[in-house]
């Protein structure tokens, strides 16, 4: 499977929910993810985001945000896409695990970029 980098570039916390399991994402961090895992914080953050208000509580940061979390064709929503491709990266070159792997054996065979830490697991390293 594919990894990517999932990054909350935002100044506040984001909690990502997988399989009845939380991982908080401290603002501005970021994690080595299965590509699938990272897309998916990267939707719910990016919908986060276009919902959030201003001080006022009743408007929308974004202009219409309402009308485009989730799109069932992000490519059209060029506002969207803009925020998703902040928090999500593909990284090329590598394959790791296996789709059916428990999630936090997969998370931890990842590095954090912003520490010297190797992973806690060996990466399994395949070519295409």
């Amino acid at each position: 499977m594919k990894k990517a980098l999932f990054t909350n570039w935002t100044n506040e916390e984001f909690t990502g929910f997988w399989d009845g399991k939380d991982r908080n994402y401290p603002a501005g961090s970021s994690q080595e993810l299965p590509d699938y895992l990272a897309n998916h914080y990267a939707k719910h953050l990016t919908n986060r985001e276009l919902l959030r208000t201003k001080e006022d509580g009743k408007t929308l940061v974004y202009k219409d945000g309402d009308k485009m979390t989730s799109p069932k064709f992000p490519e059209q929503i060029p506002l969207f896409m803009e925020l998703f491709n902040k928090a999500y990266k593909e990284i090329d070159g590598e394959i790791i695990g296996d789709a059916k792997d428990d999630i936090d054996s997969l998370v931890g065979q990842f590095r954090n970029p912003e520490s010297q830490e190797e992973p806690k697991f060996p990466i399994n390293k395949k070519s295409k």
